[in-house]
């Protein structure tokens, strides 16, 4: 008889909301999987990287001797080029006391025009001059001026007044001229190249266009 007045009183309870629920045991938050940017592949046939992501090939560090070896492969978002910071295309002419120079052409200790601190147009030898392999996903930005001046630069390269390639838009202000264009296009080469001359400013004429260096 007391077990079931118990058994009732319990029901009774519980109905009335008397007694407290039973928490239930909490499940282990889920750990998750780190995305695999910049982990290492095999190529582009390799499809370890997983969904949203490819194997493509890195951009290289700067290097002097066509031998050195080639840049490796690692997992990118799919569809987004890797920006390579090193800088001029292979068509790209530069701007000399002797007259125009293919960039691949150049040498350490060449000469080359550039500024000084006051702007003013300078001879000065070369103090680097660089080579740097990019994959076949690279793109430039093919910038053409109001005066007909054109090059083709990678993206983040900088001018001299602060800004980068990437960021001009056409009608901006740049090397007194106006922007006419500035698109992202394919590359159609395997390295990109850049230089420093000796002096305060670092700057050259490229193509006719004095830009930065991003070399230090």
């Amino acid at each position: 008889m007391k077990r079931l007045l118990f058994v009732l009183v319990g029901s009774a309870l519980l109905g009335s909301g008397c007694l407290a629920p039973v928490t239930p045991t909490p499940k282990p938050a889920p750990v998750p999987i780190p995305a695999p940017e910049g982990k290492p592949c095999g190529g582009p046939s390799d499809t370890s990287c997983g969904r949203g992501y490819e194997c493509t090939q890195e951009c290289g560090p700067p290097v002097v001797r066509d031998t050195d070896p080639a840049p490796g492969y690692s997992c990118h978002v799919a569809g987004q080029p890797r920006m390579c910071p090193i800088c001029l295309a292979s068509n790209t002419m530069i701007s000399t006391p002797a007259g125009l120079v293919n960039v691949r052409e150049l040498k350490v200790g060449q000469i080359v025009w550039t500024q000084d601190y006051q702007g003013k147009k300078i001879a000065a030898p070369l103090l680097k001059v660089v080579k740097t392999p990019v994959p076949k996903t690279h793109q430039v930005i093919h910038l053409v001026l109001a005066n007909g001046q054109e090059a083709w630069i990678s993206p983040n390269h900088p001018t001299t007044d602060g800004r980068t390639i990437g960021r001009l838009k056409p009608g901006d202000r740049f090397d007194g001229s106006t922007v006419k264009s500035a698109d992202l296009v394919p590359y159609w080469d395997d390295a990109t190249y850049d230089l420093l001359p000796v002096g305060a400013s670092g700057a050259y004429w490229a193509n006719g266009i004095l830009v930065g260096s991003t070399l230090k």
